[in-house]
């Protein structure tokens, strides 16, 4: 007897513990107040027209299925849509001072590191995970007709309250932080 409830306990915390992967219903778009920083920027003679093209070319489905960091195990694995969620951004940032249109001048965005980290609290008595942090990683090599740089762009967000406001609002934050960060960057060059 003690052999079977030694092992259905083991099983029990083997399940227990090896968890499912979780689906969190992330938002693809900018925060209003991120495209209310965007409107800012300022655009030195007429609005340009950029064709953006990505490399890799499937960098804008990319999605990431990873752990929350500083977890080992299965019980945070997730789907992390970081190609999605950054390129849908980026381009959203980008067309609030410029038309994106397929004959406009080429830019070229070549994604050397692309890295979404997350925390968040979940467990046996808390069945709705929420992203408590968010953090996000862009190195990124750039071409606007002809004219080159590289540069790395990087956001950190924690949720000060305890168990997060939103299931998915701190990692999204961070992804806006980013996607603004790159628009003003290409701004900034366009206007150079």
């Amino acid at each position: 007897m003690k052999k079977l409830l030694s092992s259905a306990v083991i099983v029990f915390m083997a399940v227990g513990l090896s968890g499912c992967a979780i689906s969190l219903p992330f938002n693809n778009r900018l925060a209003y107040s991120s495209i209310t920083d965007m409107k800012s920027v300022q655009i030195q003679g007429e609005k340009p027209r950029l064709s953006i093209t990505w490399n890799p070319a499937d960098f804008p489905q990319r999605i990431d299925i990873q752990g929350s960091d500083g977890f080992v195990g299965g019980g945070s694995r997730t789907r992390v849509p970081t190609g999605v969620a950054l390129s849908s951004r980026i381009e959203e940032a980008i067309s609030t001072y410029a038309d994106l249109a397929p004959n406009g001048k080429n830019l070229t965005i070549t994604i050397l590191e692309a890295h979404s980290g997350f925390e968040y609290s979940a467990g046996m008595f808390n069945i709705t995970p929420a992203i408590d942090v968010g953090k996000v990683t862009l190195n990124a090599s750039f071409n606007l007709n002809g004219k080159t740089w590289t540069q790395q762009f990087s956001s950190y967000k924690k949720d000060p309250t305890i168990g997060g406001t939103s299931a998915t609002g701190i990692l999204e934050s961070a992804w806006d932080d980013v996607a603004v960060q790159v628009a003003k960057s290409v701004a900034s060059h366009i206007n150079n």
